[in-house]
């Protein structure tokens, strides 16, 4: 007489892969098998030979798997997939929100030095693309980083979603 059916799992989980060879299916009907096991030893009439009972109980319950409904997959029109997916959005990136913040408020030389900064690979490159002396061309990016700032810290406020805007203004 078995003691714990549960350790005859392996037995009807290797016979129900026999017959399929989807992993997560062979589970599911060696665990219906095991449960039927379990159910016969309730009602008093465990089989006389559980092994190999489960081993034919878990290929039946296999193929039940594969007529049933349950184990068929369906298809999806390629067609459906954009209708039911809304389109990917990319996120702006910060050097975006810095030249949407900042629109309108710098002057064409600061817009100018924003550009050469934003594209060239050092200050000097950045300053001679601009006709500008790079002592010049790092004040004019200083006053245009407290220009950011301070249009960040608006925009950021305006979110409604922010913390407390009483204390972004205090942290710089």
């Amino acid at each position: 007489m078995i003691q714990d059916p549960h350790t005859l799992l392996p037995i009807a989980y290797r016979a129900a892969t026999r017959v399929i060879r989807n992993r997560v299916l062979a589970e599911e009907a060696g665990e219906r098998a095991l449960h039927l096991l379990t159910l016969a030893m309730l009602q008093g009439c465990p089989p006389h030979h559980p092994e190999a009972w489960l081993r034919v109980v878990a290929r039946r319950s296999a193929c039940a798997l594969l007529r049933s409904e349950w184990a068929r997959t369906r298809c999806i029109d390629a067609n459906e997939i954009p209708a039911r997916q809304p389109a990917y959005k990319p996120r702006a990136s910060s050097s975006a929100l810095v030249r949407e913040c900042l629109q309108g408020t710098l002057s064409p030389r600061q817009q100018e030095a924003l550009d050469a900064a934003f594209h060239c690979n050092s200050t000097r490159a950045a300053a001679r693309s601009c006709g500008m002396q790079p002592r010049d061309f790092r004040r004019s990016l200083f006053a245009i980083s407290r220009k950011a700032r301070e249009a960040v810290r608006r925009h950021t406020c305006a979110d409604p979603f922010a913390d407390d805007p009483s204390q972004l203004g205090s942290e710089s």
